[in-house]
Formats: structure tokens, sequence, C-alpha cells
């Protein structure tokens, strides 16, 4: 049965979460102990991808090879327990692309870390959004022409990142994939929230994937000019000189805060507020514009009743390029940080940590954000001094955090986060903390530790 229609204000709850990204970050936690640690988990390309110093020249540029072969990777992205996802064979999985793999196994700590009972859900009208952009797995297997599969297009059709979730785990809500590039990511957290609000669905499980297997598109970053030829994001830094290609998955499982608080719903934090624009024409495709970027920032915290002095942090889209970041900060300080009344806005960017994982990027800047307001603390923006000159962050209002700070003793810090693709598709959300005093779960409530959900997330093998 379809949900009822709720408030169009209301907040959406965060009711679990997972992730995988570089560095071995496989929980929150871990996120969080690698941003309060400083880490910087930019590396290059592993041995099993593919070559690199067939395809790499940093030494000048060149058309057949790219400027660095640093990156952010995961551990393992090739693994899988074919044994855990009754009906999924070996000869199946084989086909499949890794990030439907890696989607798979990110949906069952999701729900799990969401107390939430997978036999319960089956048959209901669960939701699943994904944004994804690579396409490299693909490509790999266009170029090795070993001859075509039963399973080869379902393997590697891109609507079955989200359609491969919605079958495993028999839910019957929509079933879609965001391809918008670099904002992919949050523009399917937004389509989610949206998806609640109108009643569409009870639940909906949304997030973005991102795996590097395939040189192509870094000879292509590195031929437009986007590639960092020293190998690090810098974001907001006068040494920005382009973005470090990364990889991850980070997912999300959303209810209306009604429906979490009469679940007894553990929650992570509230998203209060949503949107998305496109930048129309600019001079060319790939170049933003500030003004929409802050006519977007504008109609969100305007249409929400939300003050810029409510916010305490905001995420930014950060990626260290020459060009975007002073776009990105004059938006931001337009929209809001010039609108403060309470002293400048912190800003920054977790891809100085982890590189910029493109399509799935939107995701670790959302959990970082649930975790800056959990802990009540923000941790510093790597690689961010010295500071962009060309950038008045005085006059804008703005503050990048390049050394950690508590956050700001307000009644209720709020969080925002930012996230552009490449081609005009904008995308921003307004974070809660999670409700100060929880509602205890109902009498009966089965939770995590229960024998029905309760079933270790697969281990890679």
């Amino acid at each position: 049965m379809p949900a009822s229609v709720s408030d169009a204000n209301e907040p959406i709850a965060v009711v679990g979460a997972s992730c995988r990204l570089p560095g071995g970050i496989a929980t929150l936690d871990d996120l969080w102990g690698a941003l309060e640690l400083r880490l910087d988990l930019v590396t290059t390309v592993p041995g099993d991808r593919f070559p690199a110093d067939r395809f790499t020249d940093p030494a000048r540029p060149r058309p057949s090879r790219s400027r660095t072969a640093a990156g952010g990777f995961l551990d393992d992205v090739a693994g899988f327990d074919t044994s855990y996802f009754d009906g999924v064979s070996p000869r199946e999985a084989a086909a499949m692309d890794p990030q439907q793999r890696l989607l798979l196994e990110l949906a069952v700590e999701t729900v799990d870390d969401a107390g939430v009972s997978r036999r319960a859900l089956a048959g209901s009208d669960t939701a699943v959004v994904i944004g994804g952009s690579s396409h490299d797995y693909e490509q790999l297997q266009t170029l090795t022409n070993s001859g075509a599969d039963p399973h080869m297009m379902a393997g590697l059709a891109s609507c079955n990142l989200a359609n491969r979730l919605s079958h495993a785990f028999d839910w019957h809500g929509m079933s879609t994939t965001v391809d918008t590039a670099c904002s992919s990511a949050l523009t399917a957290v937004h389509q989610a929230c949206e998806l609640l609000r109108r009643g569409c669905s009870r639940t909906v499980l949304a997030g973005g994937v991102q795996v590097l297997l395939a040189p192509h598109s870094f000879l292509g970053f590195s031929a437009a000019g986007m590639l960092s030829p020293t190998g690090r994001c810098r974001p907001f830094s006068a040494e920005a000189d382009g973005f470090v290609r990364s990889e991850g998955a980070g997912l999300v499982l959303l209810k209306r805060l009604s429906d979490a608080t009469a679940d007894g719903d553990r929650i992570h934090g509230l998203i209060l507020a949503s949107g998305v624009n496109s930048d129309g024409s600019t001079p060319g495709l790939t170049l933003p514009s500030s003004a929409a970027q802050q006519a977007l920032l504008t109609e969100v915290y305007d249409e929400a009743g939300i003050s810029a002095d409510e916010l305490g942090y905001l995420e930014a889209h950060g990626t260290g390029t020459p060009v975007g970041d002073p776009i990105e900060c004059a938006a931001i300080g337009r929209a809001l940080g010039a609108r403060r009344r309470g002293g400048t806005l912190p800003i920054g960017s977790v891809k100085g940590n982890l590189g910029h994982l493109e399509g799935a990027a939107g995701m670790p800047g959302l959990l970082k954000a649930l975790l800056v307001l959990r802990h009540r603390r923000i941790p510093a923006t790597l690689n961010a001094e010295p500071l962009n000159t060309d950038i008045d962050f005085e006059a804008l209002g703005l503050r990048p955090v390049v050394e950690a700070e508590d956050l700001a003793e307000l009644p209720r810090p709020l969080a925002g986060v930012n996230s552009f693709g490449f081609g005009g598709a904008n995308a921003h959300l307004v974070l809660a903390p999670a409700p100060r005093f929880p509602p205890a779960p109902r009498p009966g409530r089965r939770r995590a530790s229960c024998p029905s959900s309760s079933r270790r997330a697969p281990r890679r093998r």
C-alpha cells in the first residue's frame, strides 16, 4: 500500500547508513577517525586495475597519457560472496559490474545498521534511488571482447545499480539510477526525500557508487586539464591545481521523521530541506555558474525558513580546481555567508582526505556532515593552506576550517552539503542533528541483534 501523503516540510530521518571508502573505511566510525587524525588517503592506481605506467606521463601533457596516477582506492573491488545472496550464481556475479556487487553488500549493512528486519521490508513499497556515473566495467568488457554472456546485459546496465537491490530485497517502490555526474549521489538523496514527502514510499534507500577500473577517464579528465598533476585535492587553496579521482560508495536508509519515531528507530540525523537546479546556458558545458549555485542555495534556505545564522557548518563541493572553488565560494558567500550576523560560516571539504568520488561524491560529504553534527566538532580540511587569495573569504563571510574546531554553540546547529555536476546539475541538502531525546523502541520491536535481522554483512573472499 502506498504511504499516506505527509507534510511537505516534514524532516526526513536518516535511520541507517553504510559506506566503503578509500583507506579501508568501512563504517561511519572509521570515517570519523580518519577525519580526526587528518589522514591523507590518496595513493596511486593499484596494480590489479590497469598498468598505470603505460597510461601516465607526469612530465608533460600528452593525448594518450594522464598527468597523474594518483587516486583514492578501495582495498578490494573484486571479492564477492555469492553464497550470501540467494539466487546469484558465481557466473552471474562475474558478469555484474562491481558497483552492483558493492551496492548489494552495502544495502545489507545499511538495513542492518537501521535495525530493520529484512524479512519485514520484503514485499514493501521501499524505493531505491542510486547515483552513479562510471562505466568502467562496461568499457573493460568491450575491450576484452570475450563474447556474449547471458548475464552480460543485466550485469552492465546502469539501471541495475538500483534495480538489482530492489530485486534482491523484494522491494516494490520506485527503483531508479540517477546520473548527473558529480552531483549524482546528492541528487539521488534529494529525489528520495521527495518520494517520502509525497507519500510514494514509507522507506527509501539512497546513495551513490563509483569504482575506478579503466584508464579512459583518467586520460579524458587529464586532457581537459581537470586532474591535479601533483596528485592532491587542495580545496580553497592557492595551490589548487585540479582534483584527484577516487572511488567508493555510501548508502542511507530514509524515513519520514513521524514514521521513524513511530517505529522507535535510532536516528543518525535529519534532512530538513533539499533542492536541485541547473546552470542553464554558460560559456561552456563544463563551466559552472555561480549565479545558479547561489539561486539554489537561496531557494532551499528561504523556502524552508532557515536562517543563514542557524548554520554551524557547510560541507562544500570543494574539489580543489582553480575555477570551481572560487565560483562555489562566491555562491555560498552571497547566499549565506554575507547574510549572517553571527560571524563567518565555517566551510570544509572531505575531498582533501579522500579525493573526489565523482558520481558518489555527495555521500562522504553527507556522512561527514552528519558526523560533524553528532560530535559537535569540525575536522580540518587537508591541503587547504595557503588559502586562495583570489577568494575574498572575509567579504564573503566564509572561513575554511584548516584546524579542527568545536561546532558553534547554537540551539540547534545545522549543516549544509553542496554537490555540483560538471554538466551543470547542482544539489544541496540541509541537515540537523538527531532529536535530543530519541523515542524508545516500541515493545517487541526487533533490533539488529535479533535473529531476523542479524545476518552479518557479507565477507569478501
